[in-house]
């Protein structure tokens, strides 16, 4: 496993996504997913409030006061719109802070080593959404906070301000990033952020990390090894089939071939090799199998020329 401190703390490079524990993971299965990411290295557990309706923290609160694991980092999100109002924000202090607060108490914590904002608002001043996170710094709840689904600009317009204001700023972006691009028609989605080129050379610019969520592509590259385009659900179809994402297929199946390892492990290798930005996989998986095989991918450093074929869009 590599690790890196790009977070203000020791983290492994590859982190462990929950959205589906306390849901479609039972309790058992995610104890047992936990523990095996945590044997292999693992080490970073990246969760939010409105996984499975908080289910999510109740259930890694209980791991925590179970296990009782040394060296955890431990990272959440707040500010999702509710479900019966999805295109209003929650980003007021009032907001932030119930989140917070209740993420807190299911975890089992009194304070997170990171704190995300789950979506933006890009309406609303960015002044006021710093100060209140300066204040939760404050007053010991989060130790650094980053945005989750934000553009490069507002949170440079953030910082920006946090400079001027001798304050804290966001110092880590999590958005959508992978080897595979997003279908022309396939993002359903628009208060999805993805990484594009633009952002690429702004994180590596400002030294800021990446946390990637759907790293493996929703195991698009997976299924299309093991099944071909059959294996592929409709909308994985509508959201990954391009003539883009079927050629650094074959690049990743040469590399999976040259470096013995399965796909899934390449694809979170490459990730992991980027170092400007500093790039976090955030993994996800129903079983243990699954868990172990993305993790293999921590130890696979791609070269230079390899990582540019994998991501020839972005550099």
């Amino acid at each position: 496993m590599r690790y890196s401190d790009g977070f203000g703390k020791r983290s492994s490079k590859i982190l462990l996504g929950t959205a589906y524990f306390g849901d479609s993971i039972s309790k058992e299965d995610a104890f047992a997913i936990m523990d095996k990411y945590f044997e292999m290295g693992g080490c970073h557990i990246d969760t939010a409030r409105m996984y499975a309706e908080g289910r999510a923290e109740t259930v890694i609160g209980e791991w925590l006061k179970d296990r009782k694991p040394e060296e955890i980092f431990i990272s959440t999100k707040g500010g999702f719109p509710n479900a019966d109002k999805p295109n209003v924000s929650r980003l007021s202090d009032a907001d932030i802070r119930y989140d917070i607060e209740n993420s807190l108490l299911a975890l089992q914590l009194d304070c997170v080593d990171f704190y995300w904002l789950h979506r933006d608002d890009e309406k609303l001043p960015v002044c006021q959404i710093i100060d209140t996170l300066n204040n939760l710094v404050k007053e010991g709840k989060i130790k650094k906070f980053g945005a989750s689904n934000w553009s490069a600009w507002r949170i440079e317009e953030a910082n920006r301000y946090a400079r001027e204001n001798e304050l804290y700023g966001f110092s880590a972006s999590q958005i959508r990033f992978s080897p595979a691009i997003i279908a022309p028609s396939g993002n359903a989605d628009r208060t999805l952020v993805d990484m594009d080129k633009e952002s690429f050379s702004y994180y590596a610019k400002n030294n800021m990390p990446v946390a990637a969520y759907a790293s493996q592509a929703k195991g698009f590259f997976s299924k299309m090894a093991k099944s071909g385009e059959s294996g592929l659900s409709q909308k994985s179809k509508e959201r990954y089939m391009c003539a883009e994402n079927l050629d650094t297929f074959e690049i990743i199946k040469e590399l999976a071939t040259k470096y013995d390892c399965s796909v899934a492990s390449i694809v979170c290798g490459s990730l992991c090799s980027i170092s400007s930005p500093d790039v976090f996989p955030i993994i996800g998986g129903s079983c243990v199998g699954q868990i172990e095989d993305s993790m293999r991918g921590a130890d696979i450093a791609l070269n230079a020329n390899e990582i540019k074929k994998v991501f020839s869009n972005l550099m």
